[in-house]
């Protein structure tokens, strides 16, 4: 619960009323929204991801883009339900954020974290590991980040920034190959180094 201070028209006296704050569910999701477009990242880091993302279609692979920006808001929703869902966090513990008047605790228990669990897929991050919630303090924010999954099947020929050829023979066929990982770090898009944490991550610095 928060205080919101109010001083109406004809009385100049300031008046304070208490402002309850809403119930953590779904309907968070839809709020704060953040961005699946490469338009939305820093000028260079663009230009690294849409040359990396170039070379993968001419080679005949796909790839669908699920996050680049991410506004910080979003990003406590997402940590935070997580935690709470996934990790077993108390949510009376879950810190207060500026300009989210979010109620986590429910009447019961169970209610907070059905309404955590319902954010989770909500976000769609119920793939992530379990000890792993969306980063507080993401790449993401400072728009040198992307999440997205890349697949092929049999072999890959994909050239590296500098015009190589390499064929990519290994499995598995998607983001988590390790010859592809070097193909991206020749543009500047690094996989994510913490292994299978965070599957669809890749980013200016690997973090």
């Amino acid at each position: 619960m928060t205080t919101a201070q109010l001083t109406p028209v004809t009385i100049q006296n300031p008046v304070v009323v208490e402002v309850h704050d809403e119930l953590s569910g779904p309907q968070w999701c839809s709020r704060f929204p953040g961005s699946n477009s490469t338009n939305t990242l820093t000028p260079e880091f663009k230009a690294s991801c849409d040359a990396f993302i170039a070379a993968i279609e001419a080679a005949g692979g796909h790839k669908n883009i699920s996050s680049t920006y991410r506004p910080p808001e979003r990003a406590y929703l997402m940590h935070w339900a997580h935690k709470i869902y996934r990790n077993g966090f108390n949510p009376a513990n879950v810190p207060h954020m500026n300009n989210i008047n979010i109620e986590w605790v429910h009447t019961t228990h169970q209610a907070s974290v059905e309404a955590a669990r319902k954010m989770v897929y909500g976000f769609g991050i119920q793939i992530l590991a379990q000890d792993t919630p969306p980063s507080l303090h993401t790449l993401h924010m400072e728009r040198i980040a992307i999440d997205m999954s890349i697949s092929w099947s049999g072999n890959l020929c994909i050239a590296k920034q500098d015009g190589t050829m390499v064929t990519i023979t290994t499995t598995p066929r998607d983001g988590m190959n390790l010859q592809l990982k070097e193909v991206g770090r020749s543009y500047g898009v690094i996989k994510f180094v913490g292994g299978t944490q965070d599957r669809p991550h890749w980013s200016a610095t690997g973090h």
